[in-house]
């Protein structure tokens, strides 16, 4: 009976309490969701953004800082 005891000591140290199992299917569900998220954008295509005209800044309406008296 003596060597049966050591044996189920060492199974109460891997017991989780709720809140631990809760946090771990927390992490392991966001950990999936994140795979499947970087799996589906890497499955479609990209669509190209259309180019912006006035990304050069040419007919920008802020005042100046330097204009300033």
């Amino acid at each position: 009976m003596n060597r049966r005891t050591p044996k189920l000591v060492r199974r109460e140290i891997f017991v989780l309490t709720p809140e631990e199992k809760k946090t771990i299917c927390f992490v392991l569900i966001a950990f999936v969701l994140g795979l499947a998220t970087k799996y589906c954008r890497d499955s479609y295509p990209r669509l190209l953004p259309m180019p912006d005209i006035n990304i050069r800044g040419h007919g920008s309406s802020k005042p100046s800082l330097t204009s300033r008296h």
